[in-house]
């Protein structure tokens, strides 16, 4: 198996994960982001994930919000990984079939007066 590869991340210089998946097919990101909308809602935030993506199973290491001046160091890493926080599966096509379906008449209930029969 070829080395697996993560993330040391650190926050105003505390370390806050070492983010990583020990297999051959794999998915590590870590997403930084700003976002403002015209309402004044967004704001800062930091997401360290991952995909398994021979189990087909979504980790999770950190979701924070991020503050005006905060200072992000990222390292490219291999070796010991810090389990993540969090796992779920993939969502199932039926699964997603049923989610959409629920918004389809969450929709159609809304737009009910914009609608021609």
């Amino acid at each position: 198996m070829e080395k697996s590869y993560g993330f040391e991340v650190s926050l105003n210089g505390n370390k806050v994960t070492r983010a990583g998946i020990s297999k051959e097919n794999y998915v590590v990101n870590c997403i930084i982001g700003s976002v403002h909308r015209e309402n004044d809602s967004g704001g800062l935030y930091m997401q360290i994930g991952g995909l398994d993506s021979d189990l087909d199973m979504h980790f999770s290491w950190l979701g924070e919000q991020l503050n005006h001046g905060d200072k992000i160091s990222i390292e490219v890493i291999d070796g010991e990984f810090d389990e993540p926080t969090s796992k779920s599966k993939a969502l199932t096509e039926q699964e997603i079939r049923e989610q959409k379906m629920k918004h389809y008449l969450q929709l159609k209930e809304e737009l009910k007066d914009f609608l021609q029969e």
